[in-house]
């Protein structure tokens, strides 16, 4: 996604490969019929229609990264916040680029800047590992208020909280803004739809255009058998592991997917082998990673009501009358 030094020159070559195709197209038409010499005007137009997404993509990438997305990158996302200041860099082009050109889209329900950066770093974080990688088909994300049934309406028995690209939604994802919100608070837990969803866009990506080269084709093997071993018995399936991953292998990946980048340190203690090999697929190392999260600082915030009574903000009563910490 984006465009690197290596990409750049690809990218230059195979414009100016078409431009030169169809200026011996026209060269040859031209022979036969003078007024096929007309077809040259097309070569520029020929090497801007190559080049144009990868120069979008570099003026994005430049583009200043606003200071609200930072800030919610920092509040609510563990997997930023713990990577170095190249990491850091790295994630915000990604996000920059994946705003830019998937449209996200609130059904029945408001959408500010946390849905639209939460969203983007639900696509990043499982292909953060990757060189080079392309979610080819996803144009639109719709963001629907709470759970909705199969007929994509919120009832009191609707259970699904995320669909990607099924039937004619190809293209599109699905997720419920409540569940998405949950994925990323400070709650401890294994759930996060936004991951799971887009661990379903990269096994399908992976299935039509290829893994990318970073994956170890002996760790794709390892995963099918496991896959098949596990979901040959599901009875005894793991007391740690959501029993929704023995529905099919697509849910068996995703299901793990959110596990790996959730809850990676109990994973790791759980099953070694497993992440292990969750490990190698996504050729990061999530437990490492997280680790190095700092722990949240607990207290009391500074615009909840003072918990003296006065009826004022804590910043504007106790705090400022200097009987707490600020809590910067």
């Amino acid at each position: 996604m984006l465009v690197t030094l290596e990409a750049q020159r690809r990218n230059r070559r195979q414009a100016l490969g078409v431009a030169i195709l169809v200026a011996w197209g026209a060269v040859l038409l031209g022979w036969a019929a003078p007024p096929f010499w007309l077809l040259l005007g097309l070569c520029p137009f020929s090497y801007w229609w190559v080049r144009r997404r990868c120069l979008r993509r570099l003026a994005v990438m430049r583009q200043p990264f606003l200071p609200e997305r930072e800030r919610i990158l920092r509040e609510k996302v563990a997997f930023f916040i713990a990577l170095d200041e190249a990491g850091k860099a790295r994630f915000r082009q990604l996000v920059q680029i994946f705003l830019d050109e998937v449209r996200i889209t609130g059904i029945r329900t408001e959408i500010d800047e946390t849905i639209r950066v939460l969203v983007a770093a639900s696509a990043v974080i499982p292909i953060f590992g990757f060189h080079d990688w392309e979610y080819h088909r996803l144009r639109e994300v719709l963001i629907y208020p709470d759970a909705f049934d199969d007929a994509y309406q919120h009832t009191d028995e609707a259970s699904i909280v995320g669909m990607a690209g099924l039937h004619h939604l190809s293209g599109v994802m699905i997720l419920s803004k409540s569940a998405l919100l949950a994925g990323f608070s400070s709650e401890p837990g294994t759930h996060n739809v936004g991951v799971h969803e887009f661990a379903h866009l990269v096994e399908k990506e992976a299935g039509e255009y290829g893994l990318p080269p970073e994956v170890p084709w002996m760790a794709v093997r390892q995963w099918m058998r496991y896959v098949g071993r596990e979901l040959a018995r599901p009875s005894r399936h793991g007391a740690h592991i959501n029993p929704y991953a023995y529905t099919n292998e697509h849910e068996f990946f995703a299901v793990l997917a959110e596990y790996f980048f959730t809850s990676p340190e109990r994973l790791q203690r759980r099953d070694p082998a497993l992440y292990a090999l969750l490990r190698d697929l996504f050729h990061q190392d999530a437990g490492a990673l997280l680790s190095l999260v700092p722990p949240r600082r607990q207290g009391i915030n500074r615009n909840a009501p003072c918990p003296c009574g006065s009826g004022k903000k804590y910043k504007h009563c106790c705090l400022a009358g200097g009987q707490g910490s600020p809590d910067r």
